[in-house]
């Protein structure tokens, strides 16, 4: 498989993810809950995949603590949180900067590119979430998962249609 595709599929299993978790959040949160950790651990799976596949160590690092803090993640709001929850807090509003400031990064440097504007949209709304977690701010958490694998899924299909187009022109 390409490692296009391999972003291509997380990102449309996030965004599944992410739309189920969203219109469910009125109806039951624990069903919220678990689309959201499914979907968490099939995106790090699949992250995992593609960071095995890596072209570099520095790509394969970054992409690697990504994954397994997402599948940590994605374990933790389905069988409950490790601990008095204050960990689980703590992790998911790091995650949720960290993934912010990885599409930051990642839009910073195609700027002029068509998907610019997307991805700073969806690191920035990312990071800000990661803020409003560590601050403590009562939100809904099933809110929180489902706008964070939207923007994820947003930002992993716009890249993966970005890299087999530029992978045609090769």
């Amino acid at each position: 498989m390409k490692h296009w595709m391999l972003w291509l599929l997380a990102g449309i299993v996030a965004l599944i993810g992410g739309l189920a978790a969203l219109f469910n959040l009125g109806s039951a949160s624990s069903l919220t809950l678990t689309f959201g950790g499914w979907a968490l651990i099939i995106v790090g799976a699949l992250q995992g995949w593609a960071a095995y596949k890596a072209p570099s160590v520095p790509t394969m690092i970054g992409a690697g603590v990504l994954a397994l803090a997402g599948i940590f993640l994605g374990l933790s709001l389905l069988f409950g949180p490790f601990g008095d929850g204050r960990v689980l807090q703590f992790l998911l509003g790091a995650l949720l900067i960290a993934s912010g400031a990885g599409k930051l990064w990642v839009g910073r440097s195609l700027h002029g590119d068509r998907v610019f504007p997307v991805l700073l949209g969806a690191g920035g709304g990312s990071a800000i979430l990661g803020v409003i977690v560590l601050l403590g701010v009562t939100i809904n958490f099933g809110l929180i998962v489902a706008l964070e694998l939207l923007a994820s899924g947003i930002a992993l299909v716009l890249l993966s249609l970005r890299l087999k187009r530029h992978a045609g022109e090769n």
